[in-house]
């Protein structure tokens, strides 16, 4: 059961990822479904999750909603876009493992050739870590939340509902 402090916690990150949309992305290819883009959001999730001793649980977060609409868009993006997202808890995780899970979520991201652009609580053992995988520009988080709870998310950029961008 979460807290209202989780929630609020999620959903200030929630929002935080997805104000990516805001900025154009060139590198975003432009036809991507969003069931492509779930399948990314997922495998950049369980790739994560693989790495990490000791190996979480993972638990689906309701909380984060599947596909929410872009947020102010910019010039390169239309308000019929959506952004995917997902987020899994890290279950089985002991709260005194936090720091090195924080550790290893961003080697393994930096390894995949992914940009870590925020990093906040990691030596206290309440973890919050951003990053923005290239060349696709879907952003990832390792979130910590009340009662030593970690959980995983990503966020698409800006997708188009059927795949084509508008004429």
């Amino acid at each position: 059961m979460t807290s209202l402090r989780q929630h609020a916690s999620m959903g200030a990150l929630l929002l935080a990822m997805l104000a990516g949309c805001t900025e154009p992305r060139s590198s975003m290819p432009q036809t991507i479904t969003p069931t492509q883009a779930l399948t990314r959001v997922e495998q950049l999730l369980t790739s994560t999750a693989s790495v990490l001793d000791p190996g979480p649980r993972l638990e689906l977060n309701a909380i984060f909603p599947t596909a929410s609409s872009c947020l102010d868009p910019g010039p390169a993006e239309s308000s019929k876009q959506v952004v995917i997202s997902r987020a899994y808890w890290l279950r089985d995780v002991p709260a005194s493992a936090n720091t090195a899970i924080a550790r290893q979520v961003m080697d393994h991201w930096k390894q995949q050739g992914h940009v870590i652009t925020g990093t906040g609580g990691v030596e206290a053992g309440h973890p919050n870590i951003s990053g923005e995988t290239r060349p696709d520009g879907f952003i990832l988080a390792l979130g910590w939340a009340e009662g030593n709870h970690l959980y995983l998310a990503a966020t698409s950029p800006c997708v188009w509902p059927d795949g084509t961008p508008e004429p």
